[in-house]
């Protein structure tokens, strides 16, 4: 596991050629306007690491102009801060209106550019990726508000997806410390509420501690502090990408709640994809950014 160099984007849905996303060891702001690309980064990375697995349209994977030659190559290269790049690229055409998946392959390459291991086996490529970004980070680590705000709604989160395939989540103190963070966490942003405490049930489901009835906004920001605990504890090292954490919660001190979600990470690498001004501006006051982007997609 590393942290993130880059992400390049080659004709993934609305990114019609290349397109690469420096990114900094610390905390990352990137700032895309609404509808230009952030679910898109968010879905790009997953369908590099698990294929179609969290893919929401596979028709819709290639770009539409890059498809208007009759076949284009689609592919999402994840640089670690290692040195190490790993590749997933597959060949698309459309014949009569339909998108079809033709060939696909992966390469894992070394600092200088050498091919160090490729293929077009999913086994061999699975053993590098999880050695490098592992399926639970790819459930747990990637947060979107959009979907935090239907797991208020009964939607299964990325913690519950996350232990499905954990070794370690009932053998271990780890849902013991992601309670103890979630509840840190969340009384730090909410610290007038009815809200006791945060707990993880034994397939990772939220569970809370109440006395009264929380509002809306209580209880989607318990979902979103549920959601990074266990990113914070369940990998030291993965990366943290949130696309719009705040953007289904009404709050006044965004700054506020911004400055704790960065704390609770520590020194961990966070990207924040936001499209609210606001929202930007409070991350920006925090005083905390390391790395600014603004993307058009």
């Amino acid at each position: 596991m590393a942290k993130l160099r880059s992400v390049i984007l080659s004709n993934y849905r609305r990114f019609s050629g290349e397109i690469e996303f420096p990114l900094g060891p610390g905390v990352n702001l990137v700032v895309i306007p609404p509808g230009k690309g952030k679910s898109t980064l968010l879905e790009a990375i997953a369908w590099c690491l698990l294929g179609n697995e969290l893919v929401s349209d596979p028709g819709e994977v290639p770009n539409v102009e890059a498809l208007d030659t009759g076949t284009a190559e689609v592919r999402v290269a994840l640089t670690f801060i290692n040195g190490e790049r790993l590749e997933r690229f597959a060949q698309y055409s459309r014949t009569e209106g339909r998108v079809e998946r033709g060939a696909w392959g992966w390469r894992l390459l070394g600092e200088g550019g050498g091919i160090l291991d490729q293929g077009e086996d999913a086994v061999g490529f699975a053993e590098q990726a999880e050695r490098l970004f592992p399926e639970e980070c790819v459930h747990a680590n990637l947060i979107s508000g959009p979907s935090l705000a239907r797991v208020a709604e009964g939607d299964r989160s990325g913690p519950e997806r996350a232990v499905q395939c954990s070794d370690n989540w009932c053998t271990s103190d780890l849902s013991l410390r992601c309670s103890m963070e979630a509840t840190g966490l969340f009384l730090g942003m909410c610290p007038e509420t009815p809200v006791r405490a945060l707990g993880y049930d034994p397939e990772g489901r939220l569970e809370v501690s109440v006395e009264g009835h929380p509002s809306v906004d209580v209880v989607r920001t318990a979902v979103l502090c549920h959601a990074l605990a266990f990113a914070r504890e369940n990998y030291g090292v993965c990366p943290i990408l949130m696309e719009d954490p705040l953007r289904c919660v009404e709050a006044e001190d965004r700054q506020g709640m911004f400055s704790e979600i960065i704390r609770s990470m520590g020194s961990r690498q966070v990207v924040f994809l936001l499209s609210d001004q606001a929202d930007i501006e409070a991350v920006r006051a925090t005083g905390r950014v390391d790395r600014e982007l603004e993307i058009w997609g």
